[in-house]
């Protein structure tokens, strides 16, 4: 391999893997080309699939991130693709979404998946810029005894995502 070629090599690594930043309380911040959202340290941090979806895993459970566009399509729209994946996953009910704006001034819907016991199994808020792109974040709570720590991990996740 000749040194251009690692150049280049070194270049398309640097597109796609995240800079990660240890914030110092128990998070780090991980930017990418779309978006910078803060996980708690210690958690692998997953590659980027060639449609946009990252995992983030501990033993408590998993964060997510996705994003796409919005162009076209309305929340009733993007509420039911989002379920049609989802549903594949796992086999839970789905709450109504609720629509609002968060502090950043993106617009949101939140909905949860809700389990046989009637504990949600899996949250999931999209966002949606000005300019129609969307960044959906989620969790997926596998065990109901890690439930308050993975709920602030996530609002964590949810209070700094920022589209880039």
């Amino acid at each position: 391999m000749t040194l251009q070629n690692l150049s280049y090599l070194a270049a398309l690594v640097a597109m796609i893997e995240p800079t990660i930043t240890d914030l110092k309380d128990g998070y780090v911040r991980v930017e990418t080309k779309k978006y910078t959202v803060e996980v708690p340290k210690g958690w692998e941090v997953g590659e980027e699939t060639n449609f946009g979806q990252r995992e983030f895993h501990s033993d408590k459970g998993e964060l997510g991130t996705m994003t796409g566009s919005a162009k076209g399509s309305n929340w009733d729209r993007l509420y039911n693709t989002s379920l049609f994946f989802i549903q594949r996953r796992e086999k839970a009910t789905p709450t109504p979404y609720k629509l609002s704006k968060n502090k950043k001034g993106y617009e949101t819907m939140s909905f949860e998946m809700i389990g046989k016991d009637g504990k949600p199994t899996s949250k999931y808020v999209i966002l949606k810029n000005t300019k129609e792109d969307i960044l959906a974040l989620s969790v997926r709570i596998t065990q109901v005894k890690n439930e308050t720590e993975l709920n602030k991990a996530f609002d964590r996740l949810v209070n700094t995502a920022v589209m880039n």
